[in-house]
Parts: structure tokens; sequence; C-alpha cells
């Protein structure tokens, strides 16, 4: 589906800002929240070679099988969520709110509260009108992933007339196994998305993707001679604004505080509140599930043209719903 979108590129302060990163996150001295977004944004960067590129081989579907296939549920729900915070930190007035308060009661004070009640930040001025505006972000990243997800399915029928498709899974519990290996450490962040994410214009990429888009940021993304280039949206309305669903206030809750940490300055925060407001039980537990099923699609494969349908189904399409099942 093509979009009218207009590319601005984040520039890339060189070898020494991916060092930099790198280092960091190697370190324990980064922030957290920027290092979980870039784990979200790097699931999406290999949902996008899914979608530009056609499987053509046996390897091509091992290879999109591991990467998407890999992921950490742990890790990839709290990027979720980071990616979510840092959309909902570009909130004007939820901005404000948080800066007024932490000016009268102190930066300390504030940070207390919101590691004491995960539900403080949300009662600031702003606070769900932000948290909505970034699940709009999330509508719009479920839909790419059902996309993607249908896409990947469709091809587990047109490659039923080819001959290698046409083959034997040799070894599925070898697959299954290459799976489990990845996922206990997760899928490492590319180091282009990493050095993006610590970019000085990522608020202005992150405060275009907020709101309720037909469009999903990640459908524009692209990389060019080791730059990150991210598309300017057309922020056409898409329905409904989202709501809540009942009994996923404590999510929106998580996404509130993280923004609000972010606010604040994460330098200033300590690493284990923010790592702690990033782990969400339910999210985590859908995306195990999810993985669980994959596992048991691919065991019960026989041909490779098999396989896809497995990848569509549960490593894409059930991710989608994991993380939309917050708003209804």
């Amino acid at each position: 589906m093509a979009f009218n979108l207009r590319a601005i590129t984040t520039s890339l302060a060189g070898l020494a800002l991916v060092c930099g990163a790198s280092i960091a996150q190697d370190t324990g001295t980064a922030d957290p929240i920027t290092d979980g977004a870039a784990v979200y944004a790097t699931f999406h960067s290999d949902v996008s070679d899914v979608r530009n590129n056609p499987l053509g081989s046996a390897s091509d579907i091992e290879t999109t099988l591991t990467n998407l296939g890999g992921q950490n549920p742990d890790k990839l729900s709290s990027g979720w969520l980071a990616y979510s915070a840092m959309i909902a930190s570009q909130d004007p007035e939820y901005q404000a709110a948080v800066r007024d308060i932490a000016s009268f009661y102190g930066e300390e004070s504030l940070r207390l509260g919101l590691k004491n009640d995960v539900r403080y930040a949300r009662t600031l001025g702003g606070g769900t009108t932000a948290v909505t505006s970034a699940l709009g972000a999330t509508q719009a990243d479920r839909r790419r992933l059902e996309g993607a997800g249908a896409y990947v399915k469709e091809q587990a029928y047109s490659l039923q007339g080819t001959s290698w498709a046409k083959a034997r899974v040799g070894n599925t519990q070898g697959l299954i196994n290459q799976m489990r290996t990845t996922a206990i450490s997760g899928r490492p962040v590319r180091s282009e998305i990493g050095a993006a994410f610590y970019d000085s214009n990522i608020d202005a990429v992150l405060s275009n993707a907020a709101g309720n888009s037909a469009e999903s940021l990640w459908d524009g993304v692209s990389t060019a001679a080791g730059a990150v280039q991210f598309p300017i949206l057309n922020l056409g309305y898409s329905g409904r604004d989202p709501r809540i669903r009942a009994g996923k206030e404590p999510v929106a809750d998580k996404i509130a505080t993280l923004a609000a940490y972010r606010i604040l300055g994460s330098e200033e925060t300590p690493a284990a509140d923010m790592r702690t407001a990033m782990k969400e039980r339910t999210t985590k537990n859908c995306l195990n599930m999810a993985q669980l099923n994959l596992h048991q699609c691919v065991a019960a494969a026989h041909k490779q043209y098999e396989v896809p349908f497995c990848i569509g189904e549960h490593a894409l399409t059930d991710v989608g719903e994991c993380i939309g099942d917050v708003t209804q």
C-alpha cells in the first residue's frame, strides 16, 4: 500500500554515536526507556524485512522464523511500553503538568510519588490524553502487524505450487530450539536503530507519531548509508479515538509513569525505578503464549510452505493483538 509520505532524515553522529550507544548498553549506564524502545523498533524493522522481501527459499523462511520468533517476550513487552511512553511524553499539557509539580514539590519528591504509586502519574493534567495519544500509535502498529501477518499467510498458499516449498521441513525441533535460544536474550538492537533513538531529533519524530493516525510510523522507516529515515505521517483520522479497555488501566498507568520519568530526565531517575515500571505481566504473558503457539504450529508443519502460515498467525497477528488489547 502506498502512502503519501515525506521522509525526514535523523542524522547520526557517525561511528562514534553508534559505538557510544553500544557501550552504554553494555555497561548498563544507558537510559532503559530509550533502550527498550529501540528493542521494539528493531522488531518492527524485522517486520519491514518480511513485508519488503517475499519468501524465496527455505533459508528465507528459517531466517524470518528465527528473527520474529526469537523475540524475548519480557523485553518486547517492556519495549512497547517504553516506546509508548516516549510518545506520551511529547504531550505539551502533560509536560507542563509534570514540570509544574516537580517545580512545586521538588523532583525527588515527585519521583518518589511515581515510584510508590503507579496510578499517580495519570492523574496529572493531560495524563490520560497523553496515554491515549500513544495508544493511537499502538492501534496503527496493530493494523500494520495484522497486515503483515495476512501477507505472510498468503504466501503460505501461493508457495504450494513451488517445488522447493513442497519439500518436507527437515528438522522442526531444530527450528524451535533455535527460536528458544534466540529468545533467551532476545533479538539484538540494530545499531542504526539504537543510534537513531539516542539522537537529539527523536522527540520530533515521536511527536509526529502520536495521535489516531491511519499509518504506523514504521511503515515509512527506511535506512540509507547507515542513517535511519523516519516518515512524516499523513495524520488522517482513522476512526474514533482509542479508549482504555476496562481492566487495562494498570497498563495505561505504567505508560504515564514512564512518560513522566522521561519528562523529568531519565538520566536523573534511578534505572531500577524505570525498569520496574517497564514490567507488565499481562502483555508479557500474551506474547509468551503467542510464542508457544508458534512453536506448536511449527512442530506440526510437514511442508516448507506450511511454516509461513505459523509466522503470519503467531509471530505477527498474535503480537499485534497482544499490544492492541489495551484499547477498545
